[in-house]
């Protein structure tokens, strides 16, 4: 798949509303170093900017990177550690 199809196919699957609500000051900040890096590339003709620039205005665009809580995927079972029958016990083997 090309790369325009894929920039393609991801825009029909993001409304208006995700565009332009929840701006919050990572997304801002983000959008902040876009803009200069593609003044700088316009200013010095320094042409590796332009992927910096991309990368963070698409990042601010589609609201995309790391949440407040890091890269770290997200756990697929909540565990609480003060009720310990949600938990399957751990049996161990010693190995000989």
């Amino acid at each position: 798949m090309a790369g325009w199809q894929l920039v393609i196919k991801l825009l029909n699957r993001i409304n208006m509303n995700t565009l332009l609500k929840n701006w919050h000051l990572m997304r801002v900040l983000r959008a902040g170093i876009a803009i200069w890096a593609f003044a700088e590339v316009w200013r010095t003709r320094e042409w590796i900017l332009l992927a910096l620039g991309s990368v963070f205005a698409l990042q601010a665009i589609f609201d995309l990177g790391c949440g407040p809580a890091g890269c770290a995927p997200t756990p697929s079972k909540k565990f609480d550690s003060k009720d310990s029958t949600s938990a399957e016990e751990i049996v161990y083997e010693e190995v000989k």
